[in-house]
């Protein structure tokens, strides 16, 4: 029987296209993955027995993120597993094998033409090589270390010529060429993603990036129009300004693509980009649902190197590995992770934990010393929460029952407590304070809380950014190793690379001018999950001073 699909725009122009290398900056929303179900439907069909490369930065990920929601749309258009495709197994009777020789079925999935697609990771080293394929695929594209994967997976995109490519004889257009699918940049190594948008104004003048930013900006705008006519009127607005960066495929075949969850709204509806804006830090929201292109600001307050204080090797791989197996790849379960899926987290040893409370969204941070990360001896980030009024709930209740649920089957449940002055002082109609109510919540789902309280006032500003800037230059004993797991604190990563620091009678400060209701980007709390990891890094760390001293990291 014949499945009807329906596309949104953007899917529409990536399909209709049919460029040879695709690039897709797409928000949250969008429907990323169920475009990579469609490569995927489409290389089954036109290139039967090929091999195609999906790489991501690790097997976790793909397993949790990637491939759930592709095989939904698979699974919609008939694909039933175990009849049409196996996966981390060798093809059962019946089944082609691929024309490219397969010698280990292990993270290769394989249909029953003879079509396959090998899953590579780079959280391990040489796990990114594989055999000559057809095809390339990335999702997340903008966690990938790119010199790692021009070494070890674009030379392998060569195989099959005379069966798919110029010297067979229905060539099929995009052989050999590759779609990379990704969230917004945020930081400079990432920016290699936006580079493949340059023809735009290379070969037609067009100011791509400007432009999608001034329609995000009126978009923003149309969120608080309540006017019927004045609403039309603004949203035509932004059509006519949209025709000016109209897709077209540069002179070498690549089609690269912005969209946001406007691009969607025929399928989510404006009520969801809405109540996104409510829930999210707004920050978090410019990225991931508006898709707004942010450059990293100069002097920020935290100098971050991504390569060095960032990782994404987080995952479990071998557990995800079993417990895909045990549960028959359910693919809503893998995609509901808790911290089993995690590698970065010492199960047996106490967790962390720092808070910033607020009126209109809390931040937890939850960290841990030597965790089970590359750097021996660093104290990471290993998880972050957040959470907004939401009608009904205790927000405090929410944030401490997210931490819970994540964390059941963490085995030692105790957690040293570092308190948040503000969260001391009693609120108005409460008969608790924020860290009493936390705290209660904290034991009565079955945790042992042992509290750090810092007796000292709140430090100025001037002396948190020059204990940051000694521990992140890493160059002497004195100060810890700090990581960041990628990907369970991107909020704090995205706000740390656009906090600025700012001079005042020869001291450094905080802007916290973002927090500000009026902001041109309305990041209303973009600091918050920062001023969390300030209490932490200036409690465990601030006596180390001692001996090196605070020494001005810009000179």
């Amino acid at each position: 029987m014949d499945q009807i699909i329906s596309l949104n725009y953007p899917q529409l122009v990536s399909v209709l296209h049919n460029a040879r290398n695709k690039v897709d900056i797409w928000g949250r929303g969008d429907g990323k993955s169920y475009l990579i179900g469609w490569d995927i439907n489409m290389i089954i069909r036109r290139m039967p027995r090929s091999v195609t490369a999906i790489t991501g930065k690790s097997y976790g990920q793909m397993l949790t993120k990637t491939l759930p929601s592709t095989f939904k749309f698979l699974e919609a258009l008939g694909y039933e597993k175990n009849f049409n495709y196996v996966v981390d197994c060798k093809p059962p009777q019946g089944f082609l094998t691929p024309y490219e020789k397969i010698m280990d079925y292990k993270n290769f999935i394989s249909f029953a033409n003879g079509t396959g697609f090998l899953l590579l990771t780079q959280d391990r080293k040489g796990s990114s090589r594989g055999p000559n394929v057809d095809y390339e695929i990335i999702d997340e594209a903008l966690t990938i270390n790119k010199q790692l994967y021009d070494q070890e997976v674009s030379p392998t995109n060569r195989g099959n010529n005379e069966k798919f490519g110029r010297k067979s004889k229905n060539p099929v257009p995009f052989h050999h060429g590759f779609h990379y699918v990704s969230s917004m940049p945020f930081s400079d190594d990432q920016k290699w993603l936006l580079d493949y948008g340059k023809y735009y104004e290379h070969e037609a003048g067009i100011r791509i990036f400007e432009i999608w930013n001034k329609v995000v900006d009126m978009q923003l705008q149309l969120l608080d129009i309540t006017d019927v006519m004045e609403f039309q009127n603004h949203w035509n607005k932004i059509l006519e300004l949209r025709k000016q960066i109209a897709p077209f495929m540069s002179e070498d075949g690549t089609l690269f693509t912005l969209s946001n969850a406007f691009d969607n709204i025929q399928n989510i509806g404006l009520s969801y980009i809405k109540r996104e804006r409510e829930k999210m830090a707004d920050l978090t929201f410019l990225i991931e649902i508006m898709n707004k292109i942010l450059d990293k600001i100069e002097d920020c307050y935290y100098n971050l190197d991504t390569d060095r204080h960032v990782y994404y090797e987080s995952y479990d791989d071998d557990f995800l590995r079993k417990y895909a197996e045990d549960n028959n790849y359910n693919w809503k379960k893998l995609g509901s992770p808790d911290c089993r899926f995690d590698a970065d987290c010492n199960a047996e040893a106490p967790l962390e934990i720092v808070f910033d409370w607020g009126s209109s969204v809390s931040f937890m941070l939850v960290c841990q010393e030597n965790s089970l990360v590359r750097d021996e001896g660093s104290f990471n980030f290993v998880k972050e929460f957040f959470v907004k009024p939401t009608a009904g709930k205790v927000m405090i209740d929410e944030l401490i029952d997210s931490f819970t649920n994540y964390y059941r089957y963490h085995k030692d449940k105790t957690v040293y407590y570092y308190k948040d002055k503000y969260g001391d002082q009693r609120q108005a109609n409460a008969s608790n304070t924020f860290n009493e109510q936390a705290i209660s919540r904290l034991y009565k789902n079955g945790w042992t809380v042992e509290i750090v309280d810092y007796r000292g006032k709140e430090p100025p500003h001037h002396e948190k950014y020059l204990l940051w800037g000694n521990i992140l230059k890493e160059n002497s004993p004195e100060f810890p190793v700090v990581r960041i797991n990628g990907n369970n604190c991107h909020n704090f990563i995205v706000a740390a690379n656009n906090t600025r620091v700012v001079e005042k009678d020869n001291r450094f400060q905080k802007d916290k001018t973002s927090e500000h209701i009026n902001s041109p980007i309305a990041p209303e709390r973009a600091t918050h999950s920062t001023d969390a990891a300030d209490k932490i890094i200036w409690v465990k760390y601030s006596t180390n001073k001692s001996k090196q001293g605070f020494i001005p990291v810009r000179l």
